[in-house]
């Protein structure tokens, strides 16, 4: 009897694949048009697994307001995780500064650690070298979105999407968190917005 070899996808799986998902990424991205009103920047990041999805960074340059850039993912919510019960993660980060690469930074987290991390809120994130030539910073911690502005979950006609914050801080703040826990860093007096600060620790 013929039929699809195991663990291979049917061609109508193929098709469908290619004609939801991208109609998801346009819904999404016209959500976001609608909150933040302006005409956002799509960069494709490529991911550590490409037949787990797209993973997109969506800046939006001057949003919440002049002289901010806030980066969205997409991509995350492709995946999913024990720790979400039931809701789809993506990620966002707001910062004070003119360069674009800021907002890429958690697309480019999600590509590389899709599948792995949880993405929890009170998370902190290292990397091996900075994320921006013009500063130092080499990690992230994760919690609420920075902006007021951005809803802690996005409706996608039904779809539940919780926003999590990324927040750059120094590696030395990251061994902070790792040694004393998220709220010893967290506590301390920082500007959660300017990614060109001196470190808090």
């Amino acid at each position: 009897m013929g039929g699809a070899a195991r663990g291979a996808t049917h061609p109508m799986a193929c098709l469908l694949l290619g004609v939801l998902m991208p109609d998801r990424f346009e819904r999404y991205r016209e959500l976001l048009d609608s909150l933040s009103e302006v005409t956002p920047v799509v960069t494709d990041i490529e991911p550590r697994v490409a037949a787990d999805g797209p993973v997109r960074a969506i800046s939006c340059i001057g949003f919440p307001e002049p002289q901010y850039i806030t980066g969205f993912t997409y991509g995350l919510s492709l995946a999913n995780h024990p720790d979400w019960g039931g809701r789809a993660r993506e990620l966002c980060i707001t910062v004070r500064s003119s360069e674009v690469e800021w907002s890429r930074i958690p697309a480019r987290i999600v590509a590389a650690l899709r599948g792995i991390c949880p993405f929890n809120s009170g998370q902190v994130l290292g990397y091996k070298e900075p994320y921006v030539a013009s500063s130092p910073m080499s990690s992230v911690a994760l919690a609420a979105p920075a902006s007021e502005r951005i809803p802690p979950v996005l409706d996608l006609d039904g779809d539940h999407i919780e926003m999590i914050g990324v927040y750059p801080i120094f590696a030395s703040e990251r061994e902070l968190a790792y040694s004393r826990g998220f709220d010893a860093l967290w506590g301390l007096t920082w500007d959660r917005f300017d990614p060109l600060r001196t470190p808090a620790a």
